[in-house]
């Protein structure tokens, strides 16, 4: 499994939002490119970078952060926030996004996620999956569709999408563990990889999704706060599977 830190951005700084709220939001650093460059030195091999500005409003507003930090590391990284047509989604990879990660649009307009699948490869479209009690939220976490997590991420699968970020909103930025059980349930019934998100607070909690099954792992709170240190975090999780096989 691929343990992966958050970069959150918001006004072009480092934030993390409790339970998404907008009006909860701590700064940990005004520099991107600094705080990629460390995750990369921990061992990270993939950055989670979202665009807070460009979830809420639908207008990519952190673009300049964003290139600096696919252009600072040579690592994959992975984007969402405000994607919501295929051809943001061609721009983003053209500037060296491996991953782009729609959200809103699979409600809104599945028909450019299914054109984003079909022109740059399944491999690089994640549909991130965001949900509060089964219900998928959109727009930054400000409204909620009457859509399940699974009803979505099979209407997905049917316009060719393999792969999906999910994410308990109720969960994210507040260190109270993974909802392990809405996990495991959709992994059984989706069949394709799941990288889980929201409430990670210990290198158990990575070490038990690895073991339900996830493919990845989202950190955000628990790295920038100290409770999880990311290098250790890293190496266990590596070692979980080496002796797996």
């Amino acid at each position: 499994m691929e343990v992966i830190p958050a970069i959150d951005l918001l006004g072009g700084k480092c934030v993390r939002l409790v339970q998404g709220d907008y009006d909860q939001q701590r700064v940990f650093d005004d520099d991107p490119v600094a705080v990629a460059s460390r995750w990369t030195k921990a061992g990270a091999t993939r950055l989670h970078v979202v665009d807070l500005d460009g979830a809420r409003d639908g207008v990519r507003a952190n673009a300049d952060a964003v290139k600096a930090v696919v252009e600072s590391t040579g690592i994959p990284v992975q984007l969402g926030g405000g994607i919501r047509t295929a051809k943001d989604a061609e721009q983003l990879h053209e500037l060296g996004v491996d991953r782009v990660i729609f959200g809103t649009a699979a409600v809104s307009a599945p028909g450019e996620v299914e054109a984003a699948v079909k022109l740059l490869g399944a491999q690089h479209v994640i549909v991130g999956v965001d949900a509060r009690d089964g219900k998928v939220q959109t727009r930054g976490w400000t409204e909620t569709s009457e859509l399940t997590a699974e009803d979505l991420m099979l209407r997905m699968v049917d316009l060719g999408v393999r792969r999906f970020m999910c994410t308990d909103t109720s969960r994210d930025g507040t260190l109270s563990h993974p909802n392990f059980q809405s996990i495991t349930s959709l992994i059984a019934s989706v069949g394709y990889p799941i990288v889980a998100a929201g409430g990670i607070a210990s290198i158990d909690d990575l070490l038990e999704l690895a073991r339900i099954g996830a493919e990845g792992a989202v950190t955000g709170l628990a790295i920038y706060s100290g409770a999880l240190d990311l290098e250790r975090a890293i190496r266990e999780v590596a070692s979980l599977a080496a002796n797996a096989d």
